[in-house]
């Protein structure tokens, strides 16, 4: 029997997505992820519709697939952020429309949530999902299924004839009332990496949304600052359910803010060394403001319950550039929250950018500077270099956040079209206020730093402190 939908992730970036990669994605080179954003849809469908989900990473050849796919199908769904995926997405869409020009084309996603309109002018896509996507998916789909109009349908813009409708928002809804995550409609095996100590990690979220509302990031208009999570009690039966049956030791949690309630960690952590199934949870996203003010018995806690590495968005080495972001932390707030990663034989994941609009970008990238070497001397001085791992990029305006407006009055060209959008690139934007010399430094000390390079602590310094010499000179 063909599948009724056909949902597709597209690709990330335009090189190869590396399948192995224990260390880092510290170049940018995306893992090999399960595609949670349509398995999420997927679960809500299930009952009543067959499925089939095509992953770019892993699918070779996938346009073919896709296209063979959607030869009976109801509709061809994908999501996208802003980042090559819209041109991945794109280029498929339209030959998914060359072929088969009456079959609905729906996008989802931050990117089409942030620009509807620009997305629907696209003449290959007739439907967006805004916004949390779960429950607006299915009633899309029951529409088209019985031939309705999708009039009334909080969250989605379509087409109707030469003019664009957009309904009104829906909802945030509570994440316990949605099923359980249904990786069975993938290729598991596929999707696992390795990723540090861990030979077999797989994706998992345990939370939705964040509450805070950064000036450079899409996250607050996409999800409009709610926030919402599992219960405890589910998460630990989830985790064991998926651990033993796809031999997993270890989930890398894509939560956006998964420390957002103490009282809520805390007690997962006290169910996971109750259960002690033998996990390890990777790259758990916290906020240096928050990870910051915990207590050194919470800290035990999460590292006894499996937590072994952090994400945490710094962003910036430069006070007046966190204040310009909007991020509500201090600069000194990255030593306090490496040591206590050290302290506790935690890892630090780490991520920093530079060229925020508006602010001193000497300075920032100087400072900057100065606080990666800092966390990376922190574990170096320890010979423990293997569990830092720093991400540097640089500032990428998306659209409708308070930056992006920054960004045009600072010189930015608008981006008005979804096909500009898809020639972004979102790692390695040259903003017109960023001096080339400057962007050239932070690129050779981004390829400089250990995990990249392979070099060791002794040799960093002698990078490091060549670098600044040669920025001492620019300025």
């Amino acid at each position: 029997m063909p599948p009724d939908i056909v949902l597709f992730n597209p690709m990330p970036v335009k090189h190869s997505v590396a399948v192995v990669n224990k260390m880092t994605t510290s170049l940018q080179v995306p893992l090999v992820n399960i595609p949670l954003s349509l398995l999420v849809l997927a679960r809500m469908v299930t009952d009543d519709f067959t499925v089939a989900i095509i992953n770019a990473p892993v699918d070779a050849n996938y346009t073919d697939l896709i296209l063979d796919a959607c030869r009976d199908a109801l509709c061809f769904g994908m999501s996208s952020m802003t980042c090559y995926q819209i041109r991945d997405g794109l280029n498929v869409s339209a030959a998914v429309k060359e072929q088969y020009p009456d079959l609905p084309v729906i996008w989802g996603g931050y990117h089409p949530t942030t620009q509807p309109e620009q997305t629907l002018a696209n003449p290959n896509i007739d439907i967006v999902v805004r916004g949390q996507g779960e429950i607006t998916f299915k009633e899309v789909v029951e529409r088209l299924h019985s031939g309705e109009t999708l009039d009334g349908v909080q969250g989605v813009s379509y087409k109707a004839g030469e003019r664009i409708i957009t309904n009104p928002d829906r909802e945030f809804t509570d994440l316990n009332e949605f099923p359980a995550i249904p990786y069975e409609l993938i290729d598991v095996e596929r999707h696992i990496k390795g990723y540090k100590a861990g030979e077999r990690c797989i994706d998992y979220y345990i939370s939705q949304g964040c509450a805070s509302a950064c000036y450079f990031c899409s996250e607050p208009i996409f999800c409009k600052r709610h926030w919402t999570a599992l219960d405890p009690e589910r998460v630990v039966d989830e985790l064991a359910h998926l651990a033993t049956t796809y031999n997993i030791d270890t989930f890398m949690i894509r939560d956006s803010d998964f420390f957002l309630n103490l009282r809520r960690v805390k007690e997962l952590s006290r169910l996971l060394i109750e259960r002690d199934f033998g996990v390890r949870l990777t790259s758990v996203n916290g906020r240096m403001e928050q990870l910051s003010k915990m207590s050194d018995d919470l800290w035990s806690l999460v590292r006894q319950a499996g937590i072994v590495e952090v994400f945490i968005g710094t962003e910036s080495g430069y006070q007046a550039a966190l204040d310009a972001i909007n991020k509500g932390a201090k600069v000194e707030q990255i030593e306090i929250c490496t040591r206590q990663c050290v302290k506790h034989d935690i890892d630090v994941r780490s991520s920093f950018m530079v060229g925020i609009p508006g602010v001193d970008t000497m300075e920032e990238v100087k400072r900057t500077f100065k606080a990666i070497n800092r966390m990376i001397s922190i574990y170096g001085e320890q010979d423990r270099l293997e569990h830092i791992d720093i991400l540097l990029s640089f500032f990428t305006p998306y659209p409708r956040t308070r930056l992006y407006d920054t960004a045009i009055r600072h010189g930015l060209v608008r981006l008005t079209t979804l096909e500009e959008w898809g020639d972004f690139d979102q790692f390695d934007f040259k903003a017109p206020w960023m001096p080339q010399e400057l962007y050239d430094l932070v690129l050779e000390l981004r390829a400089g730093m250990p995990w990249n390079s392979g070099c060791g602590f002794n040799e960093w310094r002698r990078t490091y402190s060549r670098i600044m010499g040669v920025l001492e000179e620019v300025e």
